[in-house]
């Protein structure tokens, strides 16, 4: 099926394929949720993908579906179905109420598509490696490819460990607890306290700035004095602190200040991923395109 008469076609039909089973997988088990994937079992994941594109290397000269599965008649279509379906995510208001197509990160069809992409992107950064001891014209491709695939990873699989949650805090008062989205709480690690909330505001009443001036102790006990701006976050111990908001009943004058810390330990791999991605493109510029990359 994908030896030389189908090529390309193979790989537009295999998406098909893949999309097609993803409308019977949401059928019959639902959305999906990505929940069950936190650590420690995206790390488990993470080692399967890598076991299966190594054994997937290691017999592409074996096994006509790895060898082609590397190769551009593959990644093309890859590229065009993901293409199609991130356009879709775009052009439809994701609103998971609306039904499959307003969660798009959860319609298995999606995620086939990419879980595809991934592996399709992995197999082409491997056929590059062994390449880059002959010639270094190869690198920015292997850049580019090596940083997709990080990028993908990293923001699939460490979807699950990304915290988001709220801390309301009165002034003089210190909070250890913050509240997820759905209204359970959590233990942050951060022992926050509120010194002042400062309100800043037009002649008119508006309000023009709204900061906190916060104490913040991390898990080494070392206290942090900081004052949090909106779109000045401080990070102490992995936790991104934004101002969020305060006491709008009270306005001027609240002395609640609501806080916004994120956690994505992820998100290191993600710039990493992208960092690699634009280095790719810039060396690219002074190599030219390599036509052994066509294949």
């Amino acid at each position: 099926m994908f030896g030389k008469p189908l090529k390309m076609a193979g790989g537009f039909l295999l998406g098909a394929v893949l999309i097609a089973a993803g409308f019977l997988v949401q059928l019959v088990c639902g959305p999906v949720d990505w929940e069950w994937i936190a650590f420690p079992f995206n790390i488990i994941l993470l080692f399967v993908l890598l076991a299966v594109l190594a054994v997937m290397f290691a017999f592409k000269d074996r096994v006509g579906f790895f060898g082609w599965a590397g190769s551009s008649h593959a990644a093309v279509p890859a590229f065009a179905w993901a293409l199609v379906m991130t356009i879709g995510m775009g052009l439809i208001a994701q609103i998971p109420e609306k039904g499959w197509l307003g969660s798009m990160t959860t319609f298995w069809p999606f995620v086939l598509t990419y879980v595809w992409l991934t592996i399709v992107v992995g197999l082409a950064a491997l056929e590059r490696i062994p390449r880059l001891f002959t010639t270094w014209r190869v690198l920015p491709s292997l850049l580019l490819h090596l940083g997709f695939f990080i990028t993908l990873v990293s923001a699939s699989l460490g979807s699950a460990d990304k915290q988001t949650v709220d801390m309301t805090i009165t002034e003089g008062e210190s909070q250890t607890e913050a509240v997820r989205e759905d209204g359970t709480s959590v233990s942050t690690g951060l022992s926050i306290h509120l010194n002042d909330f400062i309100m800043e505001t037009y002649p008119s009443g508006m309000p023009k700035r709204f900061a906190s001036d916060v104490v913040v102790k991390g898990h080494s006990g070392k206290e942090v004095p900081a004052v949090i701006d909106v779109n000045k976050p401080i990070k102490v111990d992995g936790w991104k602190i934004y101002q969020y908001d305060y006491d709008s009943k009270a306005g001027t004058e609240s002395r609640i200040s609501v806080l916004q810390l994120v956690k994505d330990p992820w998100l290191p791999f993600v710039y990493a991923g992208i960092f690699m991605i634009l280095a790719g493109a810039f060396l690219m510029l002074f190599t030219g395109f390599n036509k052994e990359d066509v294949k």
